[in-house]
């Protein structure tokens, strides 16, 4: 994918703010911020393996998907094992990052939108100076690079589907198959992916690239799967946590998050000091004390039960625990789903991160930005942007329905600026009418280099103009949509 000379401008912006974030924050010097990544890439560089501690018992684990964590450990071999030093250049590696997810947001909005370069400047201006997207840089998490690879693939899918290319359909499954490696859930975008195939070739003819998309993916997980199944004796596609996680999100305990609900966080986030850092400081500091729902939900007894089986059957035991905690509470499971679809898509409560109000009022004018920019937006916009909806609905659907965490919503915040920034731009894309067919004139002489043979298929106006030229050709007119810009 080639830099246009103008989208060098988003790019550096991008990775500016951000790299300026990690300075003043200073959260590479923050203790104890690295979690389960930075506990299997100590392992890993102590040769140990991926492994960690987990629920009473430590060993080979499928507790997180494999990307991060080998990044993760790739800084600590450079910098030191958990030093500020390594965090400090993991953290500017992923302000770098936030560069490549500005470039391919660019890239996405051309392919919805491809007259439209007001579209895609302002969605690659959103995506590169949203607060939580320039936040998450600063954190060791992967959801800068989930949301990255989660645009990457959607944008590739699309250009799969103008050109039809084999090369493109086979590049969507190998970005889809990184994806799947840093966090599974975000394989739903594969349904997404396909719809925008079929919207550039229509449903005849997107069979094979989509086929080609799903078995290039399934290709690039196997390896991790054949380890899984080596290391736990069974089945393990990525992750072996979802009986776990479903239990932190529905437990008689739970709030619908994996957070606990403390008096003594709002205490933390109340002795703050001055500035930003300050503020980041108090921030963290109310984050270790809110703890996770283990902490509070498990006892000594539980662990020493949990760590005496293997890993995936603690998670079957704990998922098992968490039904039956909803059985004997008819109607909860249900007030669950909508607590964590308004934390989902406002504000987590339990997360003290979320209390921060340039977060609240950033987290909020995207979402409404997005909403407006979908909903007055004509059928044609919502058709085309169809795909990246889908994609969104599909991944908040299963966290609505099993957990939810603010770092969740990360991945589809690039998606959600693509919306707004449609809004900001009045684009109106509209429908392609009806394919006609135009039979070749016959004549009795030939001139040299003139050609006789299949007719013409043009496509017409969907808003009673002259016929659309077909083009399959890159940087054409698709057979699916035509956008014209208003204003």
């Amino acid at each position: 994918m080639p830099v246009r000379h103008g989208d060098w401008g988003v790019i550096v912006l991008a990775i500016a703010v951000r790299a300026v974030a990690i300075l003043v924050l200073q959260s590479h010097t923050v203790p104890n911020s690295t979690y389960e990544h930075g506990a299997i890439a100590a392992n890993l560089l102590a040769g140990r393996g991926f492994s960690i501690r987990f629920l009473g018992a430590e060993g080979p684990t499928s507790q997180q998907a494999p990307l991060y964590p080998f990044l993760v450990a790739g800084a600590y071999a450079l910098g030191g094992v958990a030093t500020p030093r390594a965090l400090l250049m993991l953290q500017m590696g992923q302000a770098a990052l936030g560069g490549m997810l500005a470039f391919v947001v660019l890239k996405l909005a051309r392919e919805v939108a491809p007259e439209s370069p007001r579209l895609s400047w302002l969605a690659g201006v959103i995506a590169a100076g949203h607060p939580t997207l320039v936040y998450a840089a600063t954190h060791v998490q992967a959801a800068l690079l989930a949301a990255t690879l989660l645009t990457a693939t959607v944008a590739s899918g699309f250009r799969a589907g103008r050109t039809g290319h084999g090369r493109d359909a086979v590049a969507t499954g190998m970005l889809l198959a990184a994806l799947t490696l840093t966090d599974p859930i975000l394989a739903l975008a594969l349904p997404g992916v396909g719809w925008a195939v079929v919207q550039g070739q229509g449903p005849r003819r997107a069979a094979r690239p989509v086929a080609l998309v799903a078995m290039t993916a399934a290709l690039g997980v196997t390896p991790w799967t054949v380890r899984n199944a080596l290391v736990h004796g069974e089945l393990v596609p990525i992750k072996s946590t979802f009986g776990y996680a479903f239990w932190q999100g529905n437990c008689a305990m739970s709030e619908g998050t994996d957070k606990v609900v403390r008096a003594s966080v709002e205490r933390a986030l109340r002795r703050g000091q001055g500035g930003l850092r300050g503020v980041n400081r108090a921030l963290w500091a109310a984050r270790h004390e809110a703890g996770y729902l283990d902490d509070i939900a498990l006892t000594a007894a539980d662990y020493r039960m949990l760590g005496s089986v293997p890993e995936l059957e603690r998670s079957r035991r704990l998922f098992r625990r968490a039904l039956d905690d909803l059985g004997a509470e008819p109607g909860r499971y249900l007030r669950l789903c909508l607590r964590r679809f308004r934390y989902f898509w406002l504000f987590d409560e339990t997360n003290p991160k979320t209390r921060n109000a340039l977060y609240r009022g950033s987290h909020l004018a995207l979402t409404v930005m997005a909403a407006l920019g979908w909903l007055l937006s004509g059928p044609g916009s919502r058709w085309r942007l169809g795909p990246t909806v889908l994609t969104a609905a599909l991944i908040a659907t299963f966290h609505t329905c099993t957990i939810v965490s603010a770092r969740f919503h990360i991945p589809l915040e690039p998606l959600m600026a693509l919306w707004a920034a449609a809004g900001i731009a009045g684009v109106r894309l509209h429908l392609p009418g009806p394919a006609v067919v135009q039979p070749r004139r016959q004549t009795t002489s030939k001139p040299s280099g003139s050609t006789t043979g299949s007719p013409k298929v043009t496509r017409t106006s969907s808003r009673g103009g002259p016929p659309e030229p077909r083009g399959d050709q890159e940087g054409r007119t698709t057979p699916v949509i035509r956008t014209l810009v208003n204003g």
